[in-house]
């Protein structure tokens, strides 16, 4: 068997990309760039260097049957069921446990399911040579370098004159992950130089994994240990699992961790954050449109996108950047400038929903 395997992170919600991405269909089952979902593209991008059989998702049981209908042939033994979303250091603690069972010693590529990344040679050719340095005590990470001073990513602080090669990838010491900064930190990192943005792709051995979190993440250790003696009694495995502080890698262990290594992407990148980068991604008429959908009309438009899953006309008229999603699951009108308030749009929904009177108290 191949000592490399690839986890596919695919238990996200994808709430930014509403109305279209629901919790019940997150993004990562649709086609927001390309003609597959994106955890299709990201499962052939593996599979490319990684043997299928050792390519495995963590996700939530109910997303199962979308991941079966998304990645054909794909086997449910290579799916590993998270009890409930706990963010990404339970659930690679979970999935670690899983893996090890299957071979301890094997290095391990944990990428998020929701990226867009068109350059499939550069990156398997990329990825392949940290999985063989992975061999080597430390967790590798990919940085993205910065286009601009962006306040929505993390970033990694990394020392250029520290460089160790293995075959055509060198990898430089990860001196601190950093959390999204303001705009006037971001404008600092990019004249910096030496602040590249934290891409949440993770390559380790299994067993250095665990290892690591005994040496600087006592609490997940010990929770890591804990589940692990429940491994095969999923009742006392799920109540364990559901009372675990949620907590991601970068604050669990990577910002405790010194033995880090980045190497710089030379691959071309978008985790597809929000509905702009849809428009960015996607061919635009002469007036600067992007249209997805059968019967949009643009009259006096420009700038903006008409994305539609409903067989009916949509039409903007004089407008300027401008987004109108229309789905079976709602409507999303909303200026570019402003369209990360989606999460809002979430909150009040949820908080409607909150306050519907129940069964047991009928409306008067």
């Amino acid at each position: 068997m191949s000592k490399k395997f690839g986890l596919i992170l695919a238990g996200g919600q994808g709430t930014r990309f509403w109305p279209w991405s629901t919790e019940e269909f997150p993004k990562q089952f649709l086609e927001i760039v390309g003609e597959e979902p994106l955890i299709t593209q990201t499962y052939n991008r593996l599979s490319t260097f990684i043997p299928k059989d050792n390519i495995f998702v963590v996700a939530d049981i109910r997303y199962l049957g979308h991941i079966m209908d998304a990645i054909p042939g794909f086997r449910q033994r290579n799916f590993i069921t998270e009890p409930c979303p706990k963010n990404t250091a339970p659930s690679l603690i979970l999935s670690n446990i899983y893996l090890s069972k299957i071979d301890p010693d094997a290095n391990l590529l944990v990428v998020p399911s929701d990226h867009y990344i068109p350059d499939t040679e550069i990156f398997a050719s990329q990825m392949s040579d940290a999985l063989d340095f992975a061999d080597n005590k430390f967790i590798v990470t990919c940085g993205i370098k910065p286009e601009t001073p962006h306040t929505g990513y993390g970033y990694i602080k990394f020392n250029p004159d520290t460089v160790t090669k293995t075959n055509n990838t060198e990898f430089t010491d990860a001196l601190e992950f950093k959390e999204k900064p303001d705009l006037e930190l971001a404008e600092k990192y990019l004249k910096d130089g030496n602040y590249y943005w934290n891409s949440g792709m993770f390559i380790y051995k299994l067993s250095h994994f665990k290892e690591f979190l005994g040496d600087y993440s006592p609490y997940y250790f010990i929770q890591y240990t804990e589940l692990l003696k429940v491994f095969h009694h999923k009742l006392s495995f799920y109540e364990l699992f559901t009372e675990i502080k949620p907590e991601s890698i970068d604050y669990a262990l990577m910002e405790k961790l010194p033995e880090v290594k980045m190497f710089k992407a030379q691959f071309t990148w978008n985790d597809l954050g929000a509905w702009s980068t849809v428009y960015d991604l996607n061919p635009k008429n002469p007036d600067k449109n992007v249209t997805r959908g059968k019967q949009n009309i643009f009259i006096n438009t420009k700038n903006s996108m008409i994305f539609s899953s409903i067989d009916k006309p949509v039409a903007v008229i004089g407008l300027d950047n401008i987004a109108v999603i229309n789905t079976q699951n709602g409507v999303l009108v909303a200026d570019f400038n402003q369209i990360q308030r989606v999460k809002e749009v979430i909150a009040e929904l949820n908080n409607k929903e909150e306050n519907q009177p129940g069964y047991d108290e009928p409306a008067s």
